[in-house]
């Protein structure tokens, strides 16, 4: 981009950009968006360096206007579309098979289905390939995982059994723990490919993958889905920079259409009920990752893949599924199970009843057992679908209801059980722990308000008081014992 933007030759149509004339007012407008909303001494001096940039013309600015310059950047579309295919973006559909109480088929395969088109995805084993490939983070990755431990200050490794000296075992990423240990000490001891000669390193790639359905505007009804993955090998401090964009785009899930209507009412002559309706978003989604975790990755999990890595090593590289973070309604969602129900937690069999148990602080044994995604379980998930497409159970009749509701689950496989349960993957055990949402946005939040209410009772002293008092813990919270502020 430097190197065009850099070109001198600013005339004729070919040297625009975009929607804009020529690069200078693309520079322009580049740093009016680029800079902060409030104006500062640095957007000053960044507008300069843009007037004085090379191949800048103030020429090139002869009948520009702002708001025809945003009207033509809201209305332009690239070439090759938003989602390219140069980029390795790819558009698919998806069937929805439709059920209908009282209405019997040969099988679910026979029952009519409605189709969802639009689906932009990227191979899943492309992005692993692509990021082991990098050049960027070679340096950065950590494709042994290992332990970290911090040794006290002052002190030297124990020769004695004292407890105060012996480091402490510290855990900060996906590669340093015992999760990601076991899945590599598991890939050692399987049978090598015959064809790789004895000194390519047989290695995992820590998948960490998020998605969260995102209000674009604060007005209006425009929201995307994405479904983002990230590399385990980084440091999450890498991870957790934008300017770095380690976050993979791997997928946008597309809403259940409205047309869905029109399908179920010419097939079976009337209305969708609002059980179908919910049981075709929760299939929507199941099937979206069904088309993502294909034949070629579910061969990439088993076999591995050859790659030469951005380091110039080559190592078979076998992908797994370190963590799945959503927050509960898409947990739910991707479990395939019902909310709030009898037992709604996506990683156990608590009974909602027995949750304010669970903060006992005596409680030695979990008070319900870990989900598994058993065979069992799979089986009552199959009948299930069969009393509802071959027998024409309705969704919410009682045969449905007792094979499932015990355990707060839908007649839907989750997509995850059916590619990867063959290979010991426990559905279930990804789901990582929501802090946000739970804690800072939820019971933290909630006691901090009652609090602050509880001061702010006193008058206007005490918060006072209160506020004095909170900026000096949080100066001390900031500064050691020797002077040396940290973070």
């Amino acid at each position: 981009m430097e190197e065009l933007l850099d070109d001198e030759d600013q005339s004729g149509p070919a040297s625009g950009i975009g929607p804009f004339a020529n690069k200078s007012q693309f520079r322009l407008y580049d740093w009016w968006y680029n800079s902060s909303v409030t104006k500062s001494l640095e957007d000053l001096d960044c507008l300069v360096d843009v007037l004085l940039s090379r191949g800048f013309s103030l020429e090139h600015l002869a009948g520009f206007r702002a708001q025809l310059a945003q009207q033509k950047l809201d209305d332009y579309a690239h070439p090759s579309g938003v989602f390219s295919s140069e980029d390795g973006w790819r558009e698919s559909s998806v069937e929805i098979p439709l059920p209908k109480p009282t209405v019997l088929h040969a099988s679910e395969e026979a029952a009519p289905t409605f189709t969802v088109k639009g689906i932009h995805h990227r191979g899943l084993t492309d992005v692993v390939r692509g990021v082991s490939e990098d050049e960027e983070f070679a340096k950065q990755y950590h494709w042994s995982p290992h332990k970290t431990f911090w040794q006290v200050p002052g002190t030297s490794p124990p020769e004695s059994s004292c407890t105060q000296q012996k480091p402490i075992r510290v855990y900060t990423n996906t590669y340093d723990s015992d999760a990601a240990r076991e899945e590599h000490e598991k890939l050692q001891q399987q049978p090598r490919n015959p064809n790789d000669a004895p000194d390519i390193p047989y290695v995992i790639f820590p998948l960490m993958v998020g998605s969260d359905a995102t209000h674009l505007t604060s007005f209006g009804a425009a929201a995307e889905w994405p479904i983002y993955v990230y590399c385990g090998m980084l440091s999450k401090y890498l991870r957790g920079m934008p300017s770095k964009f380690t976050a993979q785009h791997l997928a946008y899930i597309p809403s259940l259409p409205d047309t869905i209507q029109d399908a179920y009412l010419k097939a079976y002559g009337t209305a969708a009920s609002a059980d179908v309706l919910t049981f075709c978003k929760r299939e929507l989604m199941q099937r979206i990752w069904l088309l993502l975790l294909d034949e070629e990755f579910v061969d990439a999990y088993k076999n591995g893949i050859l790659v030469i890595c951005g380091d110039g090593v080559t190592r078979r590289v076998f992908p797994r599924f370190m963590t799945y973070s959503a927050d509960y309604p898409e947990k739910i969602l991707v479990s395939a199970l019902k909310p709030l129900a009898c037992c709604p937690c996506p990683r156990c069999l608590v009974a909602k009843a027995d949750i304010p148990e669970t903060v006992a602080p005596d409680d030695q044994e979990p008070l319900a057992p870990a989900r598994t995604d058993s065979k069992q379980q799979q089986c009552d998930i199959r009948k299930a679908r069969k009393l509802i497409f071959k027998d024409g159970r309705s969704l919410a009749s009682k045969r449905v209801k007792d094979l499932l509701d015990a355990r707060s689950l839908n007649p839907i496989q989750p997509a995850f059980s059916v590619r990867l349960s063959p290979f010991g993957v426990n559905v279930y055990d990804l789901f990582a722990p929501d802090l946000m949402h739970k804690f800072e946005l939820g019971v933290w939040k909630e006691t901090f308000t009652h609090l602050l209410c509880l001061v702010a009772a006193q008058g206007d002293d005490m918060l006072k008081e209160f506020n004095r008092r909170s900026v000096f813990y949080f100066i001390l919270l900031g500064t050691c014992a020797d002077g040396q502020a940290f973070v």
